[in-house]
């Protein structure tokens, strides 16, 4: 940014020239020799010299607020950018290009906590200044220590300027955010497109696979739940594909048995309750015995004299009956 570094290299040379007269006015000067040579704490000393003399004009704060910045000491730049521009508002681009030019050196430190810091400060001042550059190590930070809410936008951000081959796991990483929100409907939009740009060698292969069959056997549950067979059947045959995690294969298969069953897919509703056996670690659960009854509904109905209605839709178990209790027993789970 050459405009911001010539702001800042400026900053003391402009705010030199409106210095008050008397003692105040000497500690100023003092304060930009200081500043001029380095000698940073210094600078600083003399200018809050200036303010306890009674010097509490917008450059004076000015001054104390940009030594804060060149320490990188964010709160206390805050403050004092903050009286600056509450007396004088031009003072804004300043304070916003200051904290934009310390969340970089910060980010180059490798100190991404300061680095958020100093974003979040310079946008108080600028809301919406641009620092697309900055955008990924903030999504990264914000991911990192849980706040998956606030990394969205900044995954979103970093996808409008770089290119996903550039570097696919951000796509991981996105879909993580988005899952982690409980949005599972976008998360698996980028585990499956991430998923297809990784070998199958590569180690990480397993979480994405992981992640996606779950997410994928969370949103089939919800729509089934809102009586959307054909989605949830859909995720249901990305979480079969997949094979992870395989404690939910068993469910899964029988879930597409049900949906399948329903719709009269008598055959494959067939198939799919065969695997919940297969798949099954304890090879008798309830899961599994449940499983066994619709087979034998299937294959027998519930006993002599019934006859499965034939036609299209039409499903392939026998229909509800009431139990002395009133609830419905040909439907098991």
């Amino acid at each position: 940014m050459p405009r911001t570094v010539s702001i800042l290299t400026l900053f003391a040379a402009v705010v030199c020239a409106c210095a008050p007269l008397g003692e105040e006015g000497t500690s100023l000067s003092r304060g930009d020799q200081a500043f001029a040579r380095g000698d940073l704490e210094e600078a600083l000393a003399e200018y809050r010299l200036a303010e306890r003399q009674g010097a509490r004009d917008a450059e004076t704060m000015a001054r104390i607020a940009h030594s804060y910045v060149a320490l990188r000491r964010i709160d206390e730049a805050r403050e004092y950018y903050g009286m600056a521009v509450g007396t004088d508002s031009t003072f804004a681009d300043q304070a916003a290009a200051d904290f934009a030019h310390l969340a970089r050196l910060e980010q180059g430190a490798g100190d991404r906590f300061g680095m958020a810091s100093a974003i979040q400060t310079a946008q108080t001042f600028r809301p919406g200044i641009s620092l697309d550059d900055l955008a990924l190590p903030l999504a990264q930070h914000y991911s990192e220590i849980g706040e998956h809410g606030r990394a969205v936008p900044f995954y979103q951000k970093t996808l409008t300027v770089l290119d996903p081959d550039s570097s696919p796991r951000i796509l991981f990483e996105m879909a993580v955010a988005y899952d982690e929100i409980g949005d599972c409907e976008s998360a698996v939009i980028f585990y499956e497109d991430y998923r297809s740009r990784l070998p199958r060698w590569r180690s990480e292969r397993g979480e994405v696979d992981w992640r996606l069959g779950f997410c994928s056997f969370e949103l089939a549950q919800l729509r089934r739940a809102e009586e959307d067979e054909q989605e949830a059947l859909r995720h249901l045959e990305t979480l079969l594909r997949i094979g992870e995690p395989r404690s939910h294969l068993a469910r899964g298969y029988f879930e597409k048995g049900e949906i399948l069953g329903l719709r009269g897919e008598c055959e494959a509703a067939l198939e799919a309750f065969m695997e919940v056996a297969v798949v099954d670690p304890s090879r008798n659960s309830p899961l599994v015995a449940r499983a066994e009854l619709r087979i034998d509904q299937i294959r027998f109905g519930p006993g002599a004299g019934f006859r499965r209605p034939r036609g299209e839709g039409v499903s392939c178990f026998p229909p509800p009956t009431q139990t002395g209790s009133g609830r419905s027993s040909g439907r098991p789970g």
